[in-house]
């Protein structure tokens, strides 16, 4: 099956242009069926690169949300075949492009990239890159899928190892468990984020004055423990005005709007959808519910920090690196739905409390998490493997 390739090319660019490195294109593959943290993040690093005259070129396997945003930036785009049949031609096909621009470093993000990156190397030697942005999570659905979603995870952990790969982790959890492992190395490098301002973003028609509204953004997975926020909204001693915004898709919809329905909720807890806005409904709430079971180092939490906004979080992976409890944020046990209440309470009744650690964790991350020192992380990374090429 041929590949299908878009018409938005970037122009070529003179090694004299070249400021941070000497390569000219960075390949990047991704599913890029959902849009979330890591489609973020490789939008956000190729516009970083872009702007010091590195190129990236992505693979992805849907033409969705993350296709169109890569377009509108100007950003070359390749659409593979999303099917496991063509795992062999496509790779090839995917080695020949990859020859035929001279592309020698790739960065792969999720484990189908990293399998079909890995076959596409034994045709051609490229530099591979993998960044593991969290925990594998199980995929619902029919018992098949979950066998192959089972498969590509084995395969892309061999994969990994064989294929030698350069393996950066977005948090230090994250190092630990593959620092033992036999791959070739692994490294700390966080995700960043530019500067935002909250009065560049309107706040959002659907907020209610005179309420106090809690936000949640990003898919309505299992691992997201949204009903544990729905619970602690209706917990003894809820102010009433307290309200839920749920911005985003995801298979827990159903069963959400049921809870939430259940425990006489529907008009305060308001199901949105997939919003481009997003970042309104970050800016505006008055405090981001993250109740995650584990999270790697989310976007939604540096850009709620970005913007000042208190962040009330499950005390579990990146959550818990990135958050100082009390300090820049505050954290309670998974699945504890009374504590998540109590935390929704004190903000609730102490706005000093909410500006004080809207502003700490602002600082914090303009220090430790922003776009351009994550940018030079990989550049720095990139050069090693550029040199060790030749």
């Amino acid at each position: 099956m041929p590949l299908h390739m878009t018409c938005a090319r970037l122009q070529p660019l003179s090694v004299s242009t070249l400021t941070d490195a000497s390569f000219k294109c960075i390949a990047v593959c991704t599913v890029g069926e959902l849009f979330g943290g890591v489609e973020r993040h490789v939008l956000e690093m190729a516009s970083s690169l872009q702007a010091r005259s590195i190129s990236s070129l992505f693979f992805l396997f849907h033409d969705g949300e993350l296709a169109a945003q890569a377009r509108q930036r100007g950003i070359e785009l390749i659409i593979l075949p999303d099917s496991n049949r063509f795992l062999l031609s496509t790779s090839k096909q995917l080695a020949g492009v990859l020859e035929s621009r001279n592309v020698r470093i790739v960065h792969a993000h999720g484990y189908k990239a990293m399998v079909f990156c890995a076959i596409a190397r034994r045709k051609y030697r490229f530099a591979l890159v993998k960044t593991e942005h969290g925990l594998p999570e199980k995929t619902p659905g029919k018992p098949i899928e979950a066998l192959r979603s089972h498969f590509y995870h084995l395969f892309d952990a061999a994969a990994t190892r064989l294929s030698n790969a350069t393996v950066c982790c977005v948090t230090t959890e994250l190092l630990a468990q593959h620092s033992g492992s036999s791959t070739r190395q692994a490294r700390l490098i966080p995700n960043g984020i530019s500067g935002m301002d909250r009065g560049d973003l309107p706040p959002p028609r659907e907020f209610r004055s005179k309420r106090f509204n809690l936000a949640a953004v990003g898919r309505l997975d299992p691992v997201k423990a949204l009903d544990v926020a729905i619970d602690a909204l209706s917990a003894q001693g809820m102010p009433r005005d307290v309200e839920l915004y749920l911005v985003g898709t995801g298979p827990c919809e159903g069963e959400l709007r049921a809870r939430a329905k259940a425990a006489g909720l529907s008009e305060r807890v308001h199901f949105l959808g997939f919003r481009r806005d997003a970042h309104s409904f970050i800016a505006h709430c008055d405090a981001l519910l993250m109740p995650s079971l584990h999270e790697g180092l989310p976007y939604t939490l540096l850009e709620a920090m970005a913007l000042g906004t208190p962040v009330i979080a499950s005390r579990v992976g990146g959550l818990a690196e990135v958050l100082q409890n009390e300090v820049t944020g505050l954290l309670v046990a998974p699945r504890d739905a009374g504590a998540l209440a109590d935390a929704v309470r004190r903000l609730y009744e102490d706005h000093l409390l909410r500006t004080q650690l809207g502003e700490a964790a602002r600082r914090v991350q303009q220090a430790r998490y922003s776009l351009d020192a994550m940018t030079k992380g990989y550049l720095q990374l990139y050069a090693e493997l550029q040199r060790e090429m030749h």
